[in-house]
């Protein structure tokens, strides 16, 4: 108890000094004094328990914030010592804020002397939806064209809790594509952007940014039928999880999918995280977001622009309810960005933007908005379906007609795809990075030496430290795998 501060001979004195007097009022109030020092005791030992734990959970997190939040507790109890007129106290009180204020420039000093990141070469790994039993790959039931989809494009929940473990493993912690840069706004009102120079990892950690493509559950999906969850919906503790349908007919609610294995993840490893960053969520809106049907189009089905899967799907759901699925929607869009999600427009149709007119991608974008928008919030994120992107490497110019458009309507970062691992572009009015599938069709490439494009992504996955792909390559896939 000594490092405490406090003085506890001093409560002796007051005790000893009791004994010795005589007279009923002198000892009334000793016994007061006394009372008043072993309450405020009891106050200081609380503000170290307090202070204490608020500190490890700290420097655990890797977070300032909650530093602030001890800084905050010890002033409450130097309060309650001013109130009780006792230095002593005060003095202890004094101390233990002095130790968190050190506490807490040590833990910034330590994350500004961690390993500085160069935000033009930070890895992009991306997925689809997860397979999660082998109806994905029942030619005799969903057709060879489906099957020749979710195995070039998709990734397994054994390969994907797998690649997770080996990214972990190889030193790598997420980052979110905000962390990448600065954003600034001129006079004019323009949003400048330049790299991030400030971002320092702790010592031995790489950075990673993550997203995921197409969160919608399509009807093509099966809805049930194929080995994908069916929808996003909220557990009992309101955290992100997914419905999923075996192939008995059973329903249950788990980590079915990217967004809730990655947080269970996390939550079991949380320094694969940096100031819990989670991935970004690239959406269409065509069948609507998260397995809820929020395309205005499908609130009357004679509705022509509805496509005939949608139509079916009105016929299969006559209960169905427009504004209540937009409110589930949205419930979950709020709980995936309370964990640390972002979201991106994937463009509405899921349009190739490289070859789309620029008047076709205006009316699309009008329609993402009018329909994606309510449900996520504003985003400035655009991941180009197909990786189509606007522009050829080496600068969106001003004459570039696609890119002033985006512009215009908020967009600041885009993100293609790219077989070269942790290429980042930036201009002075945007950030463009390219990014790697993990999925059938590259991890059958990297493992394949005679592969057309083994070289490729095989350097890739050896990049990030992934060397044994056929140790976890799922043995239900057929082989071999063509590019979608």
């Amino acid at each position: 108890m000594a490092d405490c501060g406090v003085s506890f001979m001093e409560a002796k004195r007051y005790y000893v000094t009791a004994q010795r007097e005589r007279s009923r009022a002198g000892y009334r109030r000793t016994m007061r004094r006394q009372a008043r020092v072993r309450i405020i005791i009891l106050a200081v030992i609380l503000s170290f328990a307090i202070a204490g734990g608020l500190l490890a959970a700290a420097n655990a997190t890797g977070g300032m914030e909650n530093i602030s939040d001890c800084n905050s507790e010890v002033g409450n109890l130097t309060a309650l010592a001013v109130d009780q007129q006792t230095q002593e106290v005060q003095d202890a009180v004094s101390q233990q804020t002095q130790k968190v204020q050190d506490s807490a420039s040590q833990s910034a000093s330590q994350e500004q002397q961690g390993t500085p990141v160069d935000v033009t070469s930070v890895p992009h790994i991306f997925f689809h939806s997860l397979i999660n039993d082998d109806r994905a790959f029942e030619a005799d039931v969903i057709g060879q064209d489906r099957v020749a989809a979710n195995n070039a494009a998709m990734t397994t929940t054994a390969e994907f809790d797998a690649i997770i473990q080996n990214l972990y493993d190889a030193g790598y912690m997420l980052v979110s594509l905000d962390d990448l840069c600065v954003k600034t706004t001129g006079d004019d009102g323009q949003v400048h952007i330049a790299p991030n120079t400030n971002l320092c990892l702790p010592e031995g950690k790489k950075p990673l940014v993550l997203s995921e493509d197409d969160l919608s559950y399509y009807h093509s999906y099966g809805i049930g039928t194929q080995g994908y969850a069916t929808k996003m919906v909220l557990d009992e503790n309101g955290k992100p999880k997914c419905e999923y349908t075996d192939a008995d007919g059973n329903t249950s609610v788990g980590d079915y999918d990217v967004v809730p294995r990655l947080d269970s993840f996390i939550e079991s490893h949380p320094d694969f995280s940096y100031h819990g960053a989670r991935g970004t969520v690239a959406l269409t809106g065509y069948n609507g977001v998260f397995g809820y049907r929020t395309n205005d189009y499908y609130k009357d089905i004679n509705n022509p622009n509805l496509d005939p899967d949608q139509v079916k799907w009105l016929q299969d759901h006559p209960d169905y309810n427009f504004d209540e699925d937009c409110k589930n929607a949205k419930a979950v869009a709020d709980a995936m960005k309370a964990e640390g999600w972002t979201f991106a427009s994937h463009t509405y149709g899921h349009l190739n933007a490289t070859d789309t007119p620029l008047d076709k991608l205006q009316y699309d974008n009008e329609r993402w908005m009018a329909t994606v928008e309510p449900i996520i919030g504003p985003t400035d994120k655009i991941i180009f379906a197909f990786g189509a992107d606007i522009g050829p490497a080496g600068g969106y110019t001003s004459d570039n007609e696609k890119f002033q458009y985006y512009k215009e309507q908020g967009f600041n970062i885009f993100c293609n795809v790219d077989g070269n691992i942790g290429w980042t572009e930036f201009g002075d009015n945007y950030m463009r990075t390219g990014r790697v599938a993990l999925d059938g069709f590259t991890m059958y490439q990297a493992m394949t030496a005679d592969a057309g494009t083994h070289h490729i992504y095989a350097t890739d996955y050896e990049k990030l430290g992934i060397h044994d792909i056929s140790s976890f390559f799922d043995s239900m896939r057929p082989t071999p795998i063509e590019s979608e």
